[in-house]
């Protein structure tokens, strides 16, 4: 869940747990400040005699309503924070934007992606909140140097996936790729997906590219090696023969 503007949960970028978050705006600004002023009295007040309390209480009373409406004045309309439950830090907004942290809840891009699509991961990772269009468009160029990785020309994606396919891909391996090449032609070339302002929508996509990454790089690697690792050499030569290759 991607911190939201207002949300009532989202994922904390401090602490990356998905957690109840308590605003502070201009519009409950003054309530706030009233009852943290109502709170030091309450934990003051065992400390003086009881008609220090009741001055203390009735001037409390009488500075509630005008200390609201000026208080109001000090904090601006498009500002607000956000303090997560479970961490107590904090998210600043403004212009319903968050400007710190600047950092999303992404996991890490697979170990066997070459360093320049990391690179593109990564970047387009720093860009997510501010520009989900932007980000969306570099992990399609991330997925034409996969393509370029696995084998492939990386100059036409679909025409990359559609050798793929008459290779034998697996069809859940074809939707990811056709999932992140149409949704990132979207964002180089406008069409029916709107990506202006729903990062949700690229931030899905980080985890597409992994799973790819997963199915066509790594699970054939680790394959490769646990067969050179268990099957003896004259073993694997026979095999060779067996079938002419």
């Amino acid at each position: 869940m991607i911190p939201e503007h207002g949300s009532k949960k989202f994922q904390c970028p401090h602490c990356e747990t998905v957690a109840t978050q308590e605003w502070f705006t201009a519009n409950n600004a003054s309530s706030t400040a009233t009852n943290i002023i109502n709170h030091l009295y309450l934990n003051y007040r065992a400390n003086i005699d009881d008609y220090s309390q009741k001055i203390i209480s009735r001037f409390l009373q009488e500075i509630k309503k005008p200390f609201s409406s000026n208080f109001y004045n000090f904090v601006p309309d498009d500002f607000a924070v956000a303090t997560c439950s479970s961490c107590e830090d904090f998210t600043l907004w403004v212009n319903e934007e968050i400007v710190f942290p600047k950092k999303t809840t992404l996991p890490p891009p697979n170990a066997d992606l070459s360093e320049d699509i990391k690179s593109l991961y990564l970047e387009a990772s720093s860009i997510l909140i501010d520009s989900p269009k932007g980000s969306t468009a570099l992990l399609r160029l991330a997925l034409q140097k996969l393509l370029e990785q696995v084998g492939k020309s990386g100059k036409n994606i679909n025409g990359d996936i559609k050798e793929l396919v008459a290779e034998g891909l697996s069809p859940k391996i074809q939707q990811a790729l056709d999932l992140l090449r149409v949704v990132g032609n979207n964002a180089v070339h406008p069409g029916q997906i709107n990506l202006e302002d729903n990062a949700d929508i690229a931030q899905k996509l980080f985890g597409i590219l992994n799973f790819i990454a997963e199915e066509l790089l790594t699970k054939p690697k680790e394959l490769e090696q646990l067969y050179a690792d268990l099957i003896p050499t004259e073993t694997q030569e026979h095999i060779k023969q067996r079938d002419g290759t």
